[in-house]
């Protein structure tokens, strides 16, 4: 996969996303089998983008889902910047900075190594957020469906729907298509962002174009680090602070028995 974004995203088929009319990446992260032979459900753990251009045919598609909590990984600007998916008082928000996204102090990143090294960064800096995030699924996933999202649905939550899938057995190469899955859909978000932009949005012109894209060589050197670091792949969310009673309430939340 290339970084740079010479495809038409538009000829490019779609992974199966919820239609979700204004949003581009909103999608169930279930139905992997994992290495006991256990599978993740489906209908309890979604992850997306941010619902700012969310119209109403989009919303009552949210509603139906009747989310239980909405974790909500966005800075505090975006997060303020309109209406979320669900009521404020099941909404948490757990600010991860996207460091990947942000133009201020733009860095060299052309490649998904450069993206995969982000990532180490973003954990590093905001790993008390991120470990918080992952516990709130843990929390509330048994009361019914959960939906974790970001801005672009990708990087943010890419890395805490990561920590879930490896704390209840998913294998790394599903972890890694899991992520993958969203390179379709942030390339349409990027090319609606440029043609249809909307005041607030980051300046999408002047980021990296590979920071637009989800290749899975990133999420593959980033996980296979963590599996370097704390041993194997259940290892790594207790490895970062997730407590083993999250891990436990994951698991008997989300796998089938």
């Amino acid at each position: 996969m290339t970084s740079a974004l010479t495809d038409d995203p538009t000829d490019t088929p779609l992974v199966d996303l919820l239609d979700v009319e204004g949003c581009f990446n909103v999608r169930d992260a279930g139905g992997w089998s994992t290495w006991s032979g256990r599978q993740m459900k489906t209908g309890l753990l979604y992850r997306g983008d941010e619902p700012l251009r969310i119209t109403t045919a989009g919303r009552s598609v949210i509603d139906a889902l009747d989310l239980r909590a909405v974790i909500d990984l966005r800075s505090q600007y975006h997060f303020e910047r309109g209406t979320g998916f669900a009521d404020p008082t099941r909404t948490h928000h757990v600010p991860v900075v996207d460091r990947v996204i942000a133009t201020e102090q733009p860095r060299r990143v052309d490649s998904p190594a450069d993206m995969a090294r982000l990532y180490d960064e973003m954990v590093e800096f905001q790993q008390a957020n991120v470990v918080r995030a992952v516990e709130i699924v843990a929390a509330h996933v048994g009361e019914g469906p959960v939906l974790v999202h970001c801005l672009a649905g990708k990087d943010r939550t890419g890395i805490v729907v990561a920590l879930i899938h490896a704390a209840i057995g998913v294998p790394l190469d599903s972890i890694v298509n899991d992520y993958a899955r969203s390179d379709v859909p942030t390339r349409r978000r990027r090319s609606e962002m440029l043609t249809h932009p909307m005041a607030g949005d980051p300046d999408v012109a002047a980021a990296p174009p590979v920071i637009w894209t989800s290749p899975a060589e990133t999420m593959e050197l980033f996980a296979t680090r963590a599996v370097e670091r704390f041993g194997s792949l259940e290892a790594w969310p207790t490895g970062l602070g997730v407590s083993a009673g999250a891990v436990a309430d994951l698991r008997r939340h989300l796998l089938t028995d």
